[in-house]
């Protein structure tokens, strides 16, 4: 009872106060996508670029648990912002979903994406994707060169070199 009482005082407090949503920012419009990329035992990067109304923002989260490396950066594309979700567009990011057969290897590497968009979810996942032949790993693999390109970073490249991976990972942990 305490907690939907707190949340009604809040509610009619924000109220009064001039602090509670108008009805334009309840409908602003977002998109975001979310790709996990891991590379074999370095570990990996997760890219998030998201539009909330007329705003870009994207950052990196590196996963390279294998050397204690955790970090969390904003980034900016070299691209336009606009420019650069039009590409992921064009490269097929909606069409994108579910996932593709496990390859076999145990050593690999992968993707998983989530994307929203116009009020709609959609997820993918694919290891191993130089070793599945469909559409859609190929499509995310063009979406990975364009991100590695985009921000300067070999993660996402989709033949990445295991050496330079480490080494960045490391370098942005070192870095931070």
């Amino acid at each position: 009872m305490l907690v939907k009482g707190s949340f009604v005082f809040c509610l009619i407090f924000g109220l009064f106060c001039g602090c509670a949503p108008d009805e334009t920012q309840r409908n602003v419009e977002l998109e975001e996508i979310r790709i996990h990329r891991w590379t074999a035992l370095e570990g990996g990067e997760i890219f998030i670029m998201r539009r909330v109304g007329t705003e870009w923002s994207a950052e990196l989260l590196g996963d390279g648990s294998r050397f204690s490396c955790f970090y969390e950066k904003a980034v900016t594309p070299k691209s336009d912002w606009n420019a650069i979700w039009n590409t992921f567009l064009q490269e097929g990011l909606m069409q994108l979903s579910g996932f593709e057969p496990r390859s076999g290897w145990e050593d690999g590497d992968g993707f998983n994406l989530e994307v929203r968009s116009r009020g709609k979810t959609q997820r993918y996942f694919v290891d191993n994707p130089l070793r599945q032949s469909s559409e859609n790993s190929k499509r995310i693999s063009r979406i990975g060169n364009l991100i590695s390109r985009e921000l300067d970073t070999p993660v996402f490249a989709e033949t990445y070199d295991r050496g330079a991976v480490a080494k960045y990972l490391i370098g942005q942990c070192v870095n931070e």
